[in-house]
């Protein structure tokens, strides 16, 4: 196969990924294509996706491999953002001891009994933001509900104060998805500087709080001080993707009305509608980069050592090899075995969590206002640019 990277990213793929993605899985179980000025590999097929996010020879660690990476791989270096290093040394970046090392340190903030006890709180925060909405005329209900409830609870658990959450919700977007390389740079140095800041406030005041424990676990010489501010982004990011879930649960629902009137009949399926939506509208549509040192091979593809691959949730979500129909969304579908949350040792720390604010946050939205509908045409809804993320720029609704 020619190694030239395709474009990918057109206007198209932003508003509806899955014909070219479907196209790409039928003929390339594996295919190049450009992002950030470098050359990446698209996995499309369900079954390749996760065997791969279970091999342990597949690496994280891009910056151990940097030199290797941008000598065979970079196709244009004016596209290339310049992130801190700081912001690369996190679990997520880590492979073996070094990410079980600070997986293990934030493990226990997540463990279901833990998470149980916040959801009446979350709850309430639903009700609340929801009781501020008005009726009757356009909203946008991804800023006005989604973003600030996954805020907060996010905001509460780290541990960051009220009077610094304004700001972080923007540079998490940008960093995910700024169509401009100078927006992607500028978002990770504010997010590096808002890290050191957190650090230096809970040095001096401590409390009950996850960014007190890795300020804590820093002290103890069981993180580094890169390490320290790339963990507290990394949470910083990945709390929020809430927010995505939430903002494609209206939509989907919204533009399933069928559907949408078996689970107001039937709130007892919430859970499984949230699986549904994970799988049907995936928060990903790719996986941030892995790095193969040796060949792999594919069906009809050889991937040479020291590439970059992508995996696409969103593809192989969609694969009709693992779900039957994959293109109707149907909320009582057997879902088990779905990407949304990633697989194997980087599954996603705080899926509980995710799941848990998505069936609340939806769950009281619809609850309360069963015949909210779109205020603009499905097609003209916006969403966000880049390879990765899958999330909506905005959705406006009336509530009723």
């Amino acid at each position: 196969m020619n190694n030239e990277p395709v474009k990918l990213l057109n206007r198209s793929f932003m508003s509806d990924p899955y014909p070219m993605l479907a196209s790409l899985r039928r003929d390339h179980a594996a295919i190049p294509v450009e992002n950030g000025g470098f050359r990446m590999w698209v996995i499309t097929r369900y079954d390749d996706a996760r065997a791969l996010l279970s091999d342990p020879t597949l690496q994280r660690d891009l910056v151990k491999h940097r030199h290797s990476v941008v000598r065979q791989n970079l196709v244009d270096i004016e596209r290339r953002p310049k992130l801190p290093r700081e912001l690369r040394r996190s679990m997520l970046d880590q492979d073996g001891a070094d990410h079980r090392r600070m997986r293990g340190i934030v493990a226990k903030f997540f463990t279901p009994s833990r998470l149980a006890t916040k959801r009446p709180r979350l709850e309430r925060l639903a009700d609340e933001l929801l009781d501020n909405l008005p009726v009757g005329v356009p909203i946008d209900i991804v800023d006005r509900y989604a973003r600030p409830l996954s805020t907060i609870v996010l905001s509460e658990m780290l541990g960051v104060p009220e009077d610094s959450r304004a700001e972080f919700p923007a540079w998490e977007t940008a960093i995910l998805t700024a169509p401009s390389k100078p927006e992607v740079e500028d978002a990770g140095r504010q997010l590096k500087a808002f890290a050191g800041e957190l650090i230096a406030l809970k040095r001096e005041q401590p409390r009950d709080d996850l960014l007190t424990e890795l300020v804590g676990a820093a002290s103890s010489g069981l993180l580094d001080d890169p390490e320290l501010i790339s963990m507290i982004t990394l949470l910083l990011i990945a709390g929020l993707e809430p927010t995505s879930a939430i903002g494609s649960g209206v939509l989907v629902l919204l533009r399933h009305p069928s559907e949408l009137t078996r689970l107001l009949s039937n709130p007892e399926l919430m859970t499984s509608c949230v699986e549904e939506i994970l799988r049907f509208e995936t928060p990903f549509r790719m996986l941030t980069p892995r790095y193969v040192d040796h060949p792999l091979k594919l069906e009809g593809v050889t991937i040479p050592a020291g590439e970059l691959l992508l995996i696409s949730t969103g593809s192989a979500n969609r694969d009709a090899d693992q779900f039957a129909d994959p293109d109707k969304f149907d909320i009582t579908r057997h879902t088990k075995g779905h990407l949304g949350f990633s697989h194997g040792i980087h599954r996603c720390l705080g899926a509980e969590l995710g799941r848990m604010e998505t069936v609340v946050g939806l769950g009281r939205l619809f609850a309360r206002f069963p015949e909210t509908a779109l205020s603009t045409p499905p097609e003209d809804v916006r969403w966000r640019p880049g390879m990765f993320m899958r999330r909506l720029d905005s959705l406006p609704v009336v509530l009723a």
